[in-house]
């Protein structure tokens, strides 16, 4: 597994901070890549945002309608260097400006085994978590599942969540594609462009028809080849594990 660098993902998790104000011309370029889709349609009805009682804020999607996946390291205060309890986590579906059509409560939750947030370098690979709901989400949401083989490296892909540079609004870049595998295929990169609050967003990838699966999630990024290099948990290590 290469490693990742621990003091920036230990910054997301310590406050998750604004962007760092880039040029005026690298914005753009994100820009181009992230668009508005409608949170009430499939896929997008599938994903939504995941609030852990800190003022922090994540993304995740159903993949069951009791079970939501996000990253793990969503789950943990890092002030106070602990999980997050079940009952102070909400998942919020349908979710634009302040309004939603499902507030998700959680009773319990599994994160990837042998987790831990302060050996991020060592542990990346088990940075995912699966919510349980306390109660069944509605029948209108259609889960997405997990692809249970491996993308190929140069698959078309897509990653939607709600950044925090746009918090109230679910944005999608469909300009993105998967690379290669790391860490024995637990871990793979893409291409998709990063910002603060898609932690946990899925990486989605066509079936070849209306359906879609969820590839990965997205978990964070590190430096490499004179550019950021995005890195997803990929959905097959989950589906294994679970």
């Amino acid at each position: 597994m290469l490693p990742l660098r621990t003091w920036r993902v230990l910054a997301a998790l310590l406050s998750f901070a604004a962007l760092a104000a880039g040029s005026s011309a690298a914005m753009s370029s994100m820009d181009l890549h992230r668009e508005a889709v409608d949170e009430r349609y499939y896929p997008w009805s599938a994903v939504g945002k995941l609030f852990n009682g800190t003022g922090v804020a994540c993304s995740g999607v159903v993949i069951s309608h009791d079970a939501i996946l996000t990253a793990a390291h969503c789950l943990y205060n890092a002030r106070l260097k602990r999980f997050i309890p079940a009952e102070a986590l909400h998942f919020l579906l349908g979710y634009r400006t302040g309004s939603f059509s499902t507030d998700a409560r959680i009773v319990s939750y599994q994160i990837g085994p042998g987790f831990a947030p302060l050996s991020y370098d060592q542990t990346s690979g088990s940075d995912w978590a699966v919510l349980t709901v306390t109660q069944t989400l509605p029948a209108n949401i259609e889960p997405l599942r997990l692809r249970r083989n491996l993308v190929p490296s140069g698959t078309k892909a897509v990653l939607v969540g709600y950044p925090q540079d746009r918090a109230f609004a679910m944005t999608a870049d469909r300009d993105c594609e998967l690379h290669e595998k790391l860490g024995a295929g637990r871990l793979l990169l893409h291409s998709c462009r990063n910002a603060l609050g898609y932690s946990g967003a899925p990486i989605l990838v066509s079936t070849g028809g209306r359906e879609v699966e969820v590839a990965g999630i997205h978990i964070a990024s590190m430096p490499g080849d004179g550019m950021e290099q995005m890195i997803a948990v990929s959905a097959q290590s989950i589906w294994s594990r679970q």
